[in-house]
């Protein structure tokens, strides 16, 4: 880890005076803070190069990035940046929950959430803004790689008809993410999106997306944006758990739960059309 890096470690100290009472996250954590709004990232460098690579920021749902003892990396995480270091790219993997207090905010209902899409928006124009200054990292080969509330928050970042949108990126990738709040606001993209979604989520439906999609193709009929809709697979069709019907969580189509779990072969396919498209955009 570089001398630069390491000045920036968050100390306990840190965590507490931002009225964190939650256990502090692995060490090595990146103090990002920008604006008095806390957040840390875990930076995941490719080992044994000092050529400039491309970068990808990696943005959490909102399960947060760890399991229940607030320490250990959810198992999602570990399993892309290794395949993304085995692709030739950086990882950045922004928190935007601990330096807050929270580890989750799954079963919190949207209207109740004190941590926004919005809050996370800076976060990551905080995120991208690190990695450009990078000396190891390519900034015009940075991309966003966000799942549920974290491809929310990407896709508000890259949104160009808001002032203050994430830059430089070369593209974005997102897994089933909420597309209502977008479809009430001007929604603008200057980089390649790709959108991966889930027939049966119940959660975060894809219909919001698709028709966010046909909007914006109408509106910019030379946008680079790409949307795939899996077949028989619910909110989290990527990951490895089995699907199960989760009661705690009201902020789905059935207020009473939702559907989570994996569908094997449509994580196959989403994740190698991922890898085709960061190959193209990251070329």
């Amino acid at each position: 880890m570089g001398s630069r890096v390491r000045t920036r470690v968050v100390a306990l100290a840190v965590l507490l005076s931002a009225g964190c009472t939650t256990t502090p996250p692995p060490p090595g954590a990146i103090d990002l803070t920008a604006g008095g709004s806390p957040i840390i990232a875990h930076w995941k460098p490719l080992a044994g190069t000092t050529a400039a690579h491309p970068a990808v920021v990696a943005l959490h749902g909102c399960g947060g990035l760890y399991q229940r003892d607030g320490k250990t990396f959810d198992p999602r995480y570990p399993r892309y940046v290794e395949r993304l270091h085995q692709a030739g790219y950086h990882v950045l993997l922004p928190d935007s929950f601990t330096p807050r207090g929270t580890q989750s905010i799954c079963t919190v209902k949207n209207n109740e959430r004190t941590i926004s899409v919005e809050t996370r928006r800076a976060d990551v124009v905080a995120a991208v803004h690190w990695l450009a200054h990078q000396p190891g990292v390519d900034p015009k080969r940075i991309v966003l790689l966000g799942w549920s509330h974290g491809a929310m928050t990407s896709l508000n970042a890259i949104n160009s008809a808001r002032p203050g949108f994430a830059e430089p990126l070369a593209g974005a990738v997102v897994f089933y993410p909420g597309c209502n709040g977008l479809l009430k606001m001007p929604f603008k993209l200057d980089v390649p999106v790709l959108m991966l979604l889930g027939e049966k989520d119940d959660w975060t439906p894809p219909a919001r997306c698709v028709e966010l999609a046909e909007r914006t193709r109408t509106r910019q009929p030379d946008v680079d944006l790409t949307v795939r809709v899996y077949p028989d697979s619910y909110h989290g069709f990527d990951g490895t758990a089995p699907v199960r019907y989760w009661t705690d969580v009201s902020n789905g189509v059935d207020a009473g739960g939702v559907h989570l779990g994996a569908n094997p072969a449509a994580g196959a396919q989403a994740q190698a059309e991922m890898d085709t498209f960061l190959k193209r955009v990251l070329k």
